[in-house]
């Protein structure tokens, strides 16, 4: 039995790629650069028109939007861990986000499905455990049996993180492999400033991205993206936070009242 069918793996990974699509999408090639670089080369900097309108002013040193974009990808490649949350209408599917994730491969938080249905998710070392909501159950387990939905309601799957179904479970937990979905990166081009504001109590420098994407990066500490919205229908249109950089992961571990094993499950030792 897997609990997370390949369906649900991959929304969750779109869910993170449109947050990124603004950071990762806005790269030109080296030839561009190039070009940019040398008609800028050409121009004294008193004769560039509109020059204060795509500068970070003294937060970022007068870094232009571009600029200050690949620092907040810099940044973001460079946390050991984050939480990430929100959510996203991919072609009508509407998803939600809520997880903390680390490098070392440690998660905890929330996903959710429209079409099927929500769980929870905790993995610490080489232990997971999953509590589906009752559609979850039914959708991705396939248990339609009432009497069992309703003995599973409330409880944790608890097994091995790299054993089936825990390991297919857990794929959307690594922030190394969340990461590593972003490549290389490439230098920012296009993307223009907009208006001062907050995220959270955090002052923000806000850089657009034509009409269709958003980026407020923290203009205090660490450029950090604290904010993506993406306007985008076609690669999910919403908002993602992140938040808790280079925080650990949340620990608690259910209690054992809470808990059944793979074990119980695959020979009903649960049912009352």
């Amino acid at each position: 039995m897997s609990l997370i069918t390949r369906r649900t793996r991959v929304a969750a990974a779109a869910m993170a790629t449109a947050a990124m699509v603004a950071l990762a999408g806005c790269s030109s090639d080296d030839s561009n650069e190039e070009e940019n670089s040398s008609t800028e080369s050409e121009s004294p900097a008193e004769e560039q028109p509109g020059d204060d309108e795509e500068t970070g002013g003294d937060a970022f040193g007068g870094a232009s939007a571009d600029e200050i974009a690949d620092q907040a990808f810099d940044a973001l490649m460079g946390a050991d861990s984050l939480r990430m949350v929100g959510d996203i209408d991919q072609a009508g599917e509407q998803m939600g986000i809520d997880l903390h994730l680390s490098r070392d491969g440690d998660c905890a938080g929330s996903i959710s499905m429209s079409s099927q249905g929500s769980f929870e998710i905790i993995k610490l070392g080489d232990e997971a455990w999953l509590r589906p909501d009752t559609q979850f159950w039914q959708t991705a387990a396939g248990i339609s049996d009432q009497e069992i939905l309703g003995q599973l309601d409330g409880f944790f799957l608890y097994g091995p993180a790299n054993e089936e179904p825990m390991n297919s479970s857990v794929e959307s937990c690594n922030l190394e492999s969340f990461l590593s979905e972003m490549g290389p990166g490439a230098s920012a081009t296009g993307m223009t400033l907009g208006d001062p504001t907050e995220v959270d109590g955090t002052p923000v420098v806000t850089l657009n991205e034509g009409e269709d994407a958003t980026i407020l990066v923290a203009s205090e500490g660490e450029p950090f993206p604290l904010r993506i919205e993406n306007r985008d229908a076609t690669t999910g249109a919403g908002t993602i936070d992140f938040s808790a950089f280079n925080e650990p992961v949340p620990s608690d571990r259910p209690s054992d009242a809470e808990v059944i094993t793979i074990e119980d499950l695959q020979s009903g030792a649960f049912l009352g």
